[in-house]
Parts: structure tokens; sequence; C-alpha cells
């Protein structure tokens, strides 16, 4: 008799411990308004445009292009549906612009920026920038954007 009540102890203490602490729960939804933003700056906008892509970790990249010196798209993301989201894009002579008078004064300067609501979360500026950032629960720990640098083309 001693015997099955020092089984049924050891096994109840057994029974009692676990690998770890349990599960963290799932967080909870929150939607972002993320706005993708391209723009030629410092000259050429008049003569450039640019093939952009953009996606999420929810989609398949996309691609648009844009004919004038700016590009923006903004839509209503999830987390933890949607976990990253990117924007990258190069430039583009616009039709019927000679391609040597385009690039007379050098390749034209591209800036990406992301915005979280009214959070600026990434910028970059090259020829050819891509701008990452990723979604989360909190709030984003991003600056309030400064105004563009407008490229002084046209956007018709």
């Amino acid at each position: 008799m001693r015997r099955v009540v020092a089984v049924a102890a050891l096994a109840a203490t057994v029974a009692g411990c676990s690998a770890g602490p349990p599960p963290a729960p799932a967080p909870a939804p929150v939607d972002h308004v993320v706005t993708l933003t391209v723009e030629v700056v410092g000259g050429g906008g008049g003569l450039f445009g640019m093939a952009v892509t953009w996606g999420h970790s929810r989609v398949e990249t996309q691609s648009a292009t844009s004919l004038t010196w700016a590009w923006s798209h903004a839509v209503t993301l999830r987390y933890p549906d949607v976990e990253r989201v990117w924007v990258s894009a190069t430039p583009q002579v616009r039709p019927g612009v000679d391609e040597r008078l385009a690039y007379a004064g050098g390749p034209p300067t591209l800036h990406c920026t992301i915005l979280f609501g009214d959070r600026l979360v990434q910028d970059q500026s090259s020829i050819s920038p891509t701008c990452e950032a990723n979604l989360s629960a909190s709030p984003p720990a991003g600056r309030a954007p400064a105004p563009g640098q407008r490229s002084g083309g046209t956007a018709d």
C-alpha cells in the first residue's frame, strides 16, 4: 500500500510539472494606416518618372509605373497579420524625352518614405532607394515628417 501511495504522489508531482511557462497570448490586432511615397528630388522631375515596386509580408510584390516625379500609395494593414512593408524605385526617362538630355546632368536622386499614420518611420535617398519597416502592436517610434524636397518638375 505504501508503494501505491508513493507512486501516486510521484505521478501527481510529475503531472504538475511542465516544460516551461504557458505560451504568451497572441498580440491584439492593431491597424496601421501606411503611406508609401517615392519622388524625384533635386532636379530632373520633368524628365524622369519611375518604376516602383512595393509590398508587404502578406502579398506578393506589386509593381507600378509613374510617369510623373511623385508616386504615393496608402493602405491600412493589420498587425500581427502583416509584419513588414517595403517600397523601392528606379528612375525611368519619361516617354518622349531624349535620354541624352535627361542624363546630361547625371542620374536623378529618388527619395522614398514610409509613414505609419503621421509618423515617418523610414526614409532613404539614392538613385534606387529601398525603404522597409516593421509593423508592431505599439505605436511607431518614428518622427514627424519634414517638408519634402520637391524636384521642381511637373507632375502632368
